[in-house]
């Protein structure tokens, strides 16, 4: 993983309380997680850069048995077997890891490692424990050797772009914001299903993102729209769901807990006639440590970087996992008319907007 990734999300998940983003709210992945993918990607980092064997044998006791003993390397890689890495059949459906654990979790199954690491303490016969030491010193060594491949670094740099693509794209998109509009009114709002409707196909949910703003150009609620970013996630108990933000002008509206809510229940009672649900992150204002919703003026760097740390937070799931989506996972309105052009270019005026 990126060095300017990695940095960017260790800064942000220490500013930032996981629970106030609709994490583990209306479907969303749960942050446990998200924590236990950073944790094995840090230690796939740390094992790639070990040198030196993983085992190596003890003394054999007075009847021919041994044991096994662990160097640095090997308890790495203890640790990695040991962390409750996803398995689920519906996560390996939907979700590809990134790189470096796409490429460690492969090793570990081939290498049956599960099993091997539950007993590798175990005295055994000279002859099977150093069988063991081979085998358990041979899976470090193929990890070692694989993100050395032009395959591996090929991969590697694909997904790596890909994020810093998305992050640039994002946090320059709200900038035009800023640089046409003197305040804008920031609502976050996560947009899912009813327990009774959580296996909503991807295409469904692909039609009610399209249904709502599509509507949205007719609908009074959201005249003084200027902008928004959606992102599709999916979580094991509510299924496909939207993490949205919405910016509207401020010069022209007030009052964000309330007109989340109202964008919220469009949503629930219109858009998906009542198999919809939502969360108002607006209304945990108070939980943030630095808030990136609400009412932020242009001059409030403050907040201004505390959006920005909102929109990384939008896409965090990127940085150890994708959804393996149906055309674009995430989107954004169009940019807005430079100041000073004849009439403005709304954020819904068209079915055309800019996929990420």
């Amino acid at each position: 993983m990126s060095v300017d990734i990695e940095e960017r999300y260790t800064a942000l998940v220490s500013k930032m309380d996981v629970n106030v983003e609709g994490v583990g709210q209306v479907g969303a992945v749960d942050a446990g997680l998200i924590c236990t993918l950073k944790d094995a990607s840090s230690i796939v980092g740390r094992l790639v850069r070990s040198q030196g064997d993983a085992f190596r044998l003890t003394a054999t006791d007075e009847f021919g048995n041994a044991s096994l003993e662990s160097y640095p390397s090997g308890k790495l890689l203890l640790r990695l077997v040991r962390l409750h890495m996803p398995d689920d059949n519906w996560f390996n459906a939907l979700y590809t890891l990134e790189p470096y654990l796409e490429m460690a979790m492969s090793k570990i199954k081939e290498f049956d490692l599960y099993y091997h690491c539950m007993t590798w303490r175990f005295e055994r016969p000279i002859n099977e424990a150093e069988m063991l030491v081979k085998h358990l010193n041979e899976c470090v060594s193929q990890i070692r050797k694989s993100v050395k491949t032009k395959a591996f670094q090929a991969r590697l740099n694909s997904y790596q772009r890909s994020s810093n693509k998305n992050y640039k794209e994002l946090t320059g998109y709200v900038d035009s914001l800023f640089e046409r509009y003197s305040r804008l009114l920031v609502l976050r709002v996560d947009l899912s299903y009813s327990k009774e409707n959580s296996k909503t196909t991807q295409a469904v949910a692909k039609q009610d993102r399209e249904r709502l703003f599509g509507n949205a150009r007719s609908n009074k609620l959201f005249d003084d729209l200027v902008g928004y970013i959606w992102k599709l996630e999916h979580g094991p108990e509510k299924g496909f769901h939207y993490h949205m933000m919405f910016f509207f002008d401020g010069s022209k509206v007030r009052e964000d807990v309330t007109l989340a809510r109202r964008v919220g229940e469009y949503w629930a009672d219109v858009v998906t006639k009542g198999r919809g649900l939502y969360f108002n992150c607006n209304a945990n204002k108070h939980a943030y440590k630095t808030c990136g919703v609400g009412m932020i003026d242009h001059t409030q760097s403050a907040l201004r970087e505390a959006l920005r740390g909102a929109v990384i937070y939008l896409t965090k799931t990127d940085l150890y996992m994708k959804l393996q989506t149906q055309g674009r996972g995430m989107g954004k309105g169009l940019s807005p008319a430079p100041k000073g052009t004849r009439g403005r270019s709304r954020a819904v005026s068209s079915s055309r907007e800019r996929m990420v």
